[in-house]
């Protein structure tokens, strides 16, 4: 068999109905699979899978057991050539999978490639990143995020200036549509199980990269990504694992020493931002309150409740757990 594809699914029925029917609409001309892994859904994903995509092999568990184990599920229980990680908020686009499949054949060095990604209104959405750095996220996610210093580096971690137009080899790729080789897993390992979820593609394209393999990103295939929509049930959880995870790939690749000291400045600047950020709130709240600026109002309102959910309900957690 060519092709794999594992969609990982949690409580988002519709997006995972609407991306299979674009997948079977816009299929690949070569042989393939699809695996569904769904997280213990409470919206009734599996009976609808059941009922109208008979052809879909389905993995239901009774707990959600995180981005990264799903995914080594539906990849030991996969037969192709080719493995695709694909979300259920993507559309596929007429021939893109295609267009990866042929890539790969062409490309015998490629260990991983994915595609331009499209948001919901047809603008470029990010996808191409380096690996992160100690001082990329601290301007990401602390305090120093108000400060200068590091922002040339976030900027380099992000790639602000990549170009979606052109083919290019990177260090990694987001993994809401990564076409993996089988080969590569076999060598490299599948997905890392601590990462519950979020950095779980960053570490394996670390792995990919450090055995000797390229990662290219592929524009002329196109599929579209709404983004975000199991993490947006859960936004502050969302923050904190992404942070938590952020640190478990910075322990695995840069090392437990390093990391612990960088931790020691991470984990306070982190708490040090949602103070600034409720101050800053609190001011822009005033202000547009008396200004009867009404959308200023209700933004402002928003920034000082989620600062200050992060510091009463998970302070503890950042400080002293991640």
């Amino acid at each position: 068999m060519k092709l794999s594809i594992i969609i990982v699914s949690w409580n988002v029925k519709n997006d995972l109905i609407r991306c299979l029917q674009s997948l079977y609409e816009n299929q690949p001309s070569s042989d393939f699979e699809v695996i569904v892994v769904d997280n213990a859904s409470a919206d009734g994903t599996i009976d609808e899978i059941r009922k109208n995509f008979e052809n879909v092999f389905l993995i239901s568990n009774d707990k959600n057991c995180g981005f990264a184990a799903a995914n080594n599920q539906g990849i030991e229980r996969s037969q192709g050539e080719y493995i695709l990680l694909l979300n259920p908020d993507t559309i596929i686009h007429p021939k893109s999978l295609d267009v990866l499949v042929k890539f790969m054949d062409d490309n015998k060095d490629v260990g991983a490639c994915g595609p331009k990604l499209l948001s919901e209104d047809g603008t470029i959405q990010p996808s191409a990143r380096c690996f992160p750095s100690f001082r990329g996220a601290l301007y990401r996610h602390t305090a120093f995020k108000f400060l200068p210093i590091f922002r040339n580096e976030y900027k380099k971690w992000l790639m602000k200036d990549f170009k979606y137009e052109t083919q290019m080899d990177v260090d990694q790729l987001m993994g809401s549509v990564l076409m993996i080789r089988r080969s590569v897993i076999s060598r490299t390992g599948n997905m890392d199980e601590n990462f519950f979820m979020y950095y779980e593609e960053v570490d394996l394209c670390y792995r990919i990269k450090q055995a000797g393999w390229r990662i290219v990103f592929v524009p002329e295939a196109v599929i579209t990504h709404l983004g975000g929509r199991s993490s947006e049930q859960i936004p502050i959880r969302k923050q904190i694992m992404a942070m938590t995870s952020l640190l478990k790939f910075f322990r695995k690749h840069r090392g437990k020493l390093a990391t612990g000291v960088f931790a020691c400045v991470f984990k306070p600047a982190v708490i040090l931002r949602s103070c600034c950020n409720i101050a800053s709130g609190a001011a822009a709240y005033i202000f547009a309150t008396l200004s009867f600026n009404e959308r200023l109002r209700k933004k402002s309102a928003a920034r000082i409740k989620t600062s200050a959910t992060m510091l009463t309900k998970y302070a503890w957690q950042v400080l002293f757990k991640m």
